[in-house]
Formats: C-alpha cells, structure tokens, sequence
C-alpha cells in the first residue's frame, strides 16, 4: 500500500470573485481545469469549494506528490494566507474518482454557515467539526460537471455542460489552452 496522506487546506484568493449568482467564478475554473489536468498526472485526487474569496479544498494522493504540490501552493500568486487544517494519513482516498471535484455547496453551505453564525463564507473561522461537515458535504455532493459514473472525471461544468457529459477532458483542456493563451497575450 502506497503511503497515501490527505490534507486540508484554506486560502483567501488575490483576485476578486464575481457574484456567485453568475456561476463558476472564471479564474476558480481555470484553476480547476488545470488541476485536473495536473492532478490526474501527479495521481493525486481531491475537492474543491470556493466561495466569498475563500478556498477549501481537501488533495490526497502519495506523500511526496501532495507535499510537493503544498510546496508549489505556497508560491501560487492566485492565493495567499494558505494554512493547512489538518494533514493525515489515510488507507484510501475518498474522492478516487476525481483529480479534482467541485461542488457547489450553496444551500448546505447557507445551511452550516446558519448554525456556526457566520454571515458568509470564512473558512478561518471553522472549528473541527465546521472542518468535517464541509468534507462530509464535499464527499457527498455531486461534481458541477457530471455524476461520476466510470473513471476519474477531469471536466470542469457549464457553460459547456453537453461537452462535459461527453467528453469531459475536452473542456478542461479548453479552459487551460484560453488561461495559457490570457497569460501569454498579457506578457510585458
């Protein structure tokens, strides 16, 4: 059995987000077209929640690849303040069928923020219970792409959700080649 770990970690984005209301915030999809995409190489899997400019999101995967993916996190100019909730060992992973789920938790999420108090979303004032609910919810909830039916699913949802049903690493490939194309036209 591989040395398999699990971590969770929470950072604050340095772009501003557009209003949830408006779907997939663009620079959150672009993260996670290329996450799958990488993710699915490294052989690391996970999921992701962004909201009100918070990241939470849980990787598992061999030691070594989720270290070093920590290590390149750390440097990542699209976030900062990145703080890692908890890190342990585990015997399998939890989201095996996906480099990198994402789910929308609105109403569950609403649901928890409700009873912790919190007005939005601030991942740095959740307890250890807040912690688990928002994994338990992770786990539970269905990817905004696709209900995982058979093997690892990489592709990131709507616009485009008939491309992500159908051939889901299509879209994700896409988003990179657009975020590649952005970063190169904005080179001084």
């Amino acid at each position: 059995m591989p040395d398999l770990v699990q971590i969770i970690y929470i950072s604050r984005s340095t772009f501003a987000p557009m209003p949830a209301e408006r779907g997939i915030e663009p620079s959150v999809a672009r993260i996670l077209a290329q996450s799958r995409i990488n993710n699915a190489r490294r052989g690391l899997v996970g999921a992701l929640y962004f909201g009100d400019g918070c990241f939470f999101q849980c990787l598992e995967g061999r030691a070594d690849a989720v270290d070093a993916l920590c290590a390149a996190l750390l440097r990542d100019p699209r976030h900062t303040d990145l703080r890692v909730l908890e890190r342990r060992a585990i015997e399998r992973t939890s989201f095996s069928e996906w480099s990198m789920k994402y789910v929308p938790l609105d109403a569950p999420m609403r649901a928890l923020l409700r009873r912790r108090g919190l007005a939005r979303f601030d991942p740095y004032q959740f307890d250890r219970a807040a912690v688990a609910m928002v994994l338990d919810m992770l786990r539970t909830g269905s990817d905004v792409a696709t209900e995982p039916a058979s093997g690892m699913h990489h592709g990131p949802a709507a616009p485009g959700r008939w491309i992500a049903r159908r051939a889901p690493w299509a879209l994700a490939l896409l988003a990179a080649a657009v975020a590649a194309g952005l970063a190169w036209m904005q080179r001084p």
